[in-house]
């Protein structure tokens, strides 16, 4: 899924057949929630799409999902990047240092849980419904995301 598509987290289908397909793969402990019903497809879209924002916005990489054939002529990258740092502002500004460094830890360093737990400071029994929770607070956050911040 492109960083700067307009779409909503819950246009999914409820078999979650577009979370599974999309090229960016997830984290090992984001897999193995999902397996474990602790998380939906909805979590695994939020997850995706907060990865690719802070790929893209924060660490400057390129958007996987970026069209081509303009030959690097386009400002269409240039409005992508914008669009993935104003998305990943508007989620930072809600979730705060803490709980993003839990995210990135888990979506960009795939860290394992026992490792997030040690480094969140939290009982790693209760991690995965930590990293659950924090997903539907992110899932939340996009649905109701501003359409302004979808464009670019």
């Amino acid at each position: 899924m492109s960083a700067d598509s307009p779409a909503t987290l819950s246009a999914l289908p409820p078999d979650g057949n577009n979370a599974e397909d999309a090229p960016l793969s997830l984290s090992p402990v984001i897999d193995a929630l999902h397996r474990g019903g602790l998380i939906t497809a909805h979590h695994m879209a939020a997850a995706r799409f907060w990865a690719t924002d802070y790929r893209i916005g924060v660490m400057g990489q390129e958007d996987p999902d970026l069209d081509r054939t303009s030959l690097g002529l386009s400002v269409r990258p240039l409005n992508g990047r914008m669009g993935s740092i104003n998305r990943y502002r508007y989620i930072h500004d809600i979730i705060g240092h803490r709980y993003e460094r839990i995210l990135v830890a888990t979506m960009i360093n795939n860290q394992p849980m026992h490792e997030i737990a040690c480094h969140a400071q939290y009982d790693p029994r209760h991690m995965g419904d930590v990293l659950a929770l924090l997903l539907d607070f992110l899932t939340r956050h996009y649905d109701a995301m501003p359409g302004h911040l979808w464009r670019g």
